[in-house]
């Protein structure tokens, strides 16, 4: 089914209230919510709406990464003990046991499924996989050790149940940890569902309590069918009030429960939803689909069809990560003694605090706080006041903050937001929510504006070194760096990453006609 063609503006708005309606049945079909019944609706999604999650797979790879630490370690200090510190010196025969256990627990308890993170499974269940994976190897190296060095072997059967022992215990760990979060619901994915539909109700009904999916709350367009709740999540308004929501930026996933065969409505709400920056969801097959014997998570994982957001790139992200902290420290610590001066210069050439929080625009739209040394003069009711963009010659900026402006030395605080995980290196720069361009939201100008949150913000970018850098003034203006941004994102790597770190420089030397 081809949903590539979508309706354009004008047509979004002719069927916004025609066509077929959701395959509701009569019992889902209370009156239209009024605005306190709205109200009390997004109170209560925000009551269970968990924090602080914990990607699942991204905590996979970690218990992953760490097994095989202990299993290196654990088989050099074997190796070290058998051989009284002299490793070389010892045949082959007699270490070969200990090879074999270094290559086959990391495959054994891949094989068992030890880094699927599951909040459903039992604590017990998994411990008794770990147990069976670590035995067979401790029973494989035994049995190898009376082939290849019998003189050793009960050394090796010591080795193995050490072995067995200290991998049997840090998964009795992980499975507590796994017990906890899941219970507190920081493993389990936000998502909202588009449609209250019957299949929509069955669905949240029997996953209720799983711990891997939190259905936060249901929009639908279809207001005057929409119930106040569906199966105890809450109707929360039309699509567009999901586009301008306050929760958006801690929803993982957003899910299209409309039938896939209402071809034309589904265009229409694709048309509204790949504006945003989630992956969007078409739930397929309604008619083989069995709610009981089938949970969210499948559905999110496997039965449904991503239509709109990227895919997600552990290794990608992973690399990016560390390159932001090996890169960040050593960059931090280097400018350290200029951020000090740059502090001391704040400090005399104006009364008002050295550094200044602004709020922004994150990861998926969420708000954080990124810092920067004062460049304006002090203004305690400035919070106020409509955020306004600076110009050429504004007489709020001092002295020093033009030098720190133009050379955006102003941004090395920043440097501290990469180390918090709130920033990158490299991405588009950070908005502030709401932003205007000539008076209009910049948001209303640039369809794909959203894309530009489906990645860290960053201290540079394509965009900056392509000349787009500092208040956008015009819609072309903020088209071209919306543009500059979805095409970093379409291509990012490290490699890219180093390529236009190492460009910014004397890109920004070069630009004499920026404002900034």
């Amino acid at each position: 089914m081809d949903y590539s063609n979508l309706p354009s503006q004008s047509e979004q708005q002719s069927r916004k209230a025609s066509g077929p309606a959701n395959d509701m049945s009569d019992a889902l079909r209370p009156s239209n919510p009024d605005t306190a019944s709205l109200t009390r609706a997004h109170l209560k999604a925000d009551a269970r709406t968990p924090r602080n999650r914990i990607n699942r797979k991204a905590l996979g790879h970690i218990w992953q990464s760490i097994d095989i630490f202990v299993v290196l370690l654990l088989t050099v200090t074997g190796a070290l003990a058998l051989s009284g510190g002299a490793i070389t010196s010892v045949a082959a025969g007699e270490l070969l046991p200990l090879l074999a256990f270094a290559a086959l627990c990391p495959a054994l308890t891949l094989m068992m499924g030890l880094y699927r993170i599951d909040p459903r499974e039992s604590a017990v269940l998994r411990m008794l996989r770990a147990v069976i994976a670590t035995a067979l190897t401790g029973s494989a190296i035994t049995a190898l050790s009376w082939l290849t060095a019998p003189d050793l072997a009960h050394q090796v059967a010591t080795f193995a149940i050490t072995g067995v022992g200290a991998l049997t215990l840090l998964h009795v760990i992980y499975a507590a940890f796994i017990q906890h979060w899941g219970k507190s619901g920081r493993l389990a994915r936000n998502v909202v569902l588009v449609g209250a539909t019957a299949n929509a109700s069955k669905l949240i009904k029997a996953n209720a309590g799983s711990g891997t999916v939190n259905v936060v709350g249901i929009f639908d367009d279809r207001t005057a069918r929409s119930p106040q709740a569906l199966a105890g999540a809450p109707y929360l308004g039309t699509t567009d009030d999901l586009v301008g929501w306050s929760l958006l930026h801690e929803v993982d996933r957003i899910i299209l429960t409309v039938s896939p065969k209402a071809e034309d409505r589904v265009r229409l709400l694709l048309g509204k939803l790949r504006a945003l920056p989630h992956t969007v969801c078409l739930l397929l097959d309604f008619d083989s689909l069995g709610p009981s014997q089938t949970t969210l998570d499948d559905i999110v994982g496997v039965q449904a069809a991503r239509m709109s957001g990227l895919e997600e790139r552990f290794g990608h992200n992973l690399a990016k990560r560390t390159q932001d902290l090996i890169l960040g420290v050593g960059l931090f610590v280097a400018a350290l003694p200029v951020m000090a001066l740059i502090a001391v210069a704040v400090r005399l050439g104006s009364p008002g605090p050295i550094l200044f929080r602004q709020t922004r625009e994150g990861f998926n739209g969420r708000p954080i706080k990124v810092l920067k040394f004062r460049t304006m003069r002090h203004d305690p009711a400035s919070a106020a006041k409509p955020m306004r963009q600076v110009e050429l010659d504004d007489p709020r900026v001092t002295r020093i903050g033009g030098f720190l402006r133009k050379t955006s030395l102003d941004e090395l605080p920043q440097l501290w937001n990469v180390l918090t995980g709130e920033m990158s290196l490299v991405g588009p720069r950070p908005h502030a929510p709401g932003m205007r361009t000539g008076g209009t939201e910049t948001a209303k100008l640039v369809a794909e504006y959203a894309h530009r949150h489906r990645v860290k913000p960053g201290i540079t970018g394509w965009a900056q070194i392509n000349g787009s850098r500092g208040p956008l003034h015009t819609p072309e203006a903020a088209r071209e760096r919306i543009a500059l941004d979805v095409a970093y994102i379409a291509k990012a790597n490290v490699w890219f990453d180093l390529w236009i770190m190492i460009r910014t420089l004397p890109a920004l030397l070069g630009d004499k006609a920026n404002i900034r």
